[in-house]
């Protein structure tokens, strides 16, 4: 409780304020503040930035990083595809960043969220806010950024969990309410169906919190992937929605030391998009090849339909998913999981000529 039952008068108020604003101690503040602050100048080019920025960016003496753009700064592996960098890719279109720059270069203040991808499959999400301001007749952006990844992790999870075992729990009320009407073979089935959604689900949920947490260890066996992909279809089109989907495996007879758990949760992934993607005319042909000269092997999925230009520059975010807001964490979690914790790369094409193929290639991973 203040004591004190005396106040300065408006005018010294005002009077001091402008000269915090001037001093240098105002400056020392804005840099010690534990969010992101930059300026940019007319050509998006970083002419100040707080430490926490410079830490983020991994930048140890700030000048390091001034005259160079927020991507290139954050390590967004767009950045570095043209030799103009950050703002001159078909990615820069879409990202919240580059579309908040934009509006405050008209003049507006603006809010907005963007996804830096980096390597490793990882991805960071920030909001941002840009504000426009002139100083000496030279115009500027003032930005200011706030880490949300882990919210926007969590929250994500928590939809897709939630949803998936709110559809489960449905398909339970609704057999209770038929199981005299069936058959008791049938009951059966669809019990033990429900049980192995469910225990999918929950291992999904565990796997991807790991995986994001940076806690997940891996345990190296030599997998068959012959055997592993016959499983992986099998129970596939198992799922009622699938079961007359038209997929054809070609055998290759080779093997590879890694995760299975982790390299099973990449082709389920990846094989279940292809399926729910297709209609039942529509083949998908999955197939291996061995890359002898990098000692790995390369799993692909290809199907017929087509993935839109606009999707295709999104196709690797959290958080992204062609089922609606805030659902699938698909095409991501392949990504993370084979860059981060297997050791491989991932990538896809998608054109008339060729279709839409994705490519899984995953290193042998025996220790000596």
């Amino acid at each position: 409780m203040f004591d004190s039952r005396v106040r300065d008068s408006v005018d010294d108020i005002y009077r001091e304020a402008a000269e915090i604003i001037r001093s240098s101690c105002f400056s020392s503040l804005l840099e010690e503040i534990p969010n992101m602050i930059i300026i940019m100048n007319p050509n998006r080019q970083i002419i100040y930035m707080n430490k926490m920025f410079s830490r983020e960016a991994g930048k140890k003496p700030i000048i390091d990083s001034q005259g160079m753009r927020p991507g290139e700064c954050l390590m967004c592996i767009h950045a570095s595809k043209t030799r103009f960098g950050c703002g001159n890719t078909d990615f820069c279109k879409i990202c919240g960043f580059a579309r908040s720059i934009q509006n405050s270069e008209r003049g507006l203040k603006s809010t907005g969220e963007c996804n830096i991808t980096l390597k490793k499959g990882e991805t960071l999400t920030y909001r941002v806010h840009t504000q426009p301001f002139s100083h000496k007749g030279r115009r500027y952006i003032f930005a200011y950024l706030q880490d949300i990844s882990d919210f926007k992790t969590r929250q994500l999870l928590e939809n897709i969990f939630l949803h998936d075992i709110n559809n489960s729990i449905t398909a339970l009320n609704g057999l209770n309410e038929m199981i005299d009407e069936l058959p008791v073979d049938q009951t059966k089935k669809i019990i033990n169906d429900l049980s192995l959604r469910l225990t999918d689900e929950v291992h999904s949920y565990r796997l991807i919190t790991e995986a994001e947490n940076k806690s997940l260890s891996i345990i190296i066996s030599e997998v068959n992937l012959d055997d592993l992909i016959d499983n992986i279809i099998e129970s596939l089109l198992n799922i009622r929605h699938l079961r007359n989907r038209n997929i054809i495996h070609k055998k290759s007879g080779l093997s590879v030391n890694t995760d299975e758990t982790l390299l099973r949760r990449v082709l389920i992934n990846t094989i279940k998009n292809a399926l729910e993607a297709s209609s039942e005319d529509q083949e998908i042909l999955v197939f291996t090849t061995s890359e002898e000269n990098r000692g790995s092997v390369k799993i692909r999925v290809k199907s017929y339909p087509l993935i839109p230009k606009d999707v295709q520059m999104q196709i690797f975010q959290r958080a992204f998913s062609t089922k609606g807001h805030g659902r699938g964490w698909g095409t991501y979690s392949i990504r993370l999981l084979t860059e981060r914790y297997l050791g491989g790369n991932v990538n896809f094409v998608s054109g008339e000529k060729q279709r839409t193929v994705f490519s899984i290639s995953i290193p042998d991973l025996q220790e000596s």
